[in-house]
């Protein structure tokens, strides 16, 4: 159910969510998607709720971006495990009296190790787990329980036991990314149509299971959609080909075209913004829908600006 009307927060435009959901996809960039019969989902939710059409990653490789979404900053730009002691998202959404949850699928195989590398495979990948590298998050027990495996994905929501900020992150064969695997794998690198498919099928089953809930259905909420940064190439900066940015990426070195969406429950109309976004921009969005204040490059409001074209009701 999708429709309705939503406050909107005057700081920004933003409508002050209940919940916000954000969902990271992997290296796949605009041009490999927008029009991709594979990805038959995204299409459709492009075209049906809010596309932005000129948002970029922040910079190569993946958990700088990860970082930058959650923190905005990009740490060490690489991704080798490191523990930050940096303000986060953590602190602002709890500080505010709101709670949090991280969903990683297949983070059970790392047998209740947090800090674990990598887990099944090379399925689970600490580099997309942004949260167990904020000092002040690793360092918590109850902090560390608010990351759990996405098999309690659904039914949390079934329960209506839902936190008002959602993190998911799909494992390596659901995120687009894929793995370094036998050609027979269907997680394998190479299969690159495969990964797509397997991915915007992940995504339509998470989407419906959001939006078929109560916890939908009787809230403003919104689930916010990206890809970390675009297509490897094996060329350009990191191997990475699309280098662009904006937004107070690093000169030279940002992360490339990627699909943006934005499916609001109080708005269910067409809508699309050519303004330039990064995942600077999702932070700053969800901070000014309630009231956080700033972090890192969030803080330049003059080179980073909330996303209010496609989540107001306007």
């Amino acid at each position: 159910m999708i429709g309705g009307s939503a406050p909107v927060n005057a700081s920004g435009g933003v409508p002050n969510y209940q919940h916000v959901f954000v969902i990271m996809m992997e290296n796949t960039g605009f041009d490999s998607l927008i029009g991709n019969p594979n990805a038959p989902f995204t299409n459709e939710a492009a075209s049906q709720f809010g596309l932005a059409t000129n948002y970029f990653g922040v910079t190569h490789p993946s958990q700088p971006n990860y970082i930058a979404a959650t923190a905005g900053i990009t740490g060490n730009d690489s991704d080798n495990d490191e523990t930050l002691a940096i303000p986060n998202i953590v602190d602002q959404v709890e500080g505010s009296g709101r709670t949090w949850k991280a969903y990683m699928q297949s983070y059970s195989l790392c047998n209740g190790v947090a800090t674990a590398h990598a887990c099944g495979n090379q399925l689970y990948e600490r580099k997309h787990n942004p949260f167990i590298t904020f000092a002040d998050v690793q360092s918590n027990p109850a902090r560390v329980a608010n990351i759990v495996d996405f098999s309690q994905f659904s039914s949390d929501l079934a329960s209506g036991n839902v936190a008002n900020y959602v993190w998911v992150s799909p494992d390596q064969c659901h995120d687009m990314h894929g793995r370094g695997a036998p050609a027979s794998d269907p997680c394998n690198f190479g299969d690159v149509q495969g990964l797509i498919s397997t991915g915007d099928s992940f995504l339509q089953s998470t989407v419906n299971t959001i939006t078929s809930s109560q916890t939908w259905q009787n809230s403003n909420s919104a689930i916010f959609i990206m890809w970390d940064e675009a297509d490897f190439t094996g060329s350009g900066f990191m191997g990475f080909g699309d280098d662009r940015g904006c937004c107070d990426s690093p000169a030279g070195m940002g992360g490339g075209h990627v699909v943006s969406l934005v499916i609001a429950s109080s708005n269910d109309n067409t809508r699309r913004s050519g303004a330039a976004f990064n995942h600077y921009s999702l932070l700053s969005t969800v901070q000014h829908a309630w009231n956080l204040g700033c972090l890192g490059f969030t803080c330049d409001t003059a080179n980073v600006k909330p996303m209010s074209a496609l989540t107001n009701d306007q």
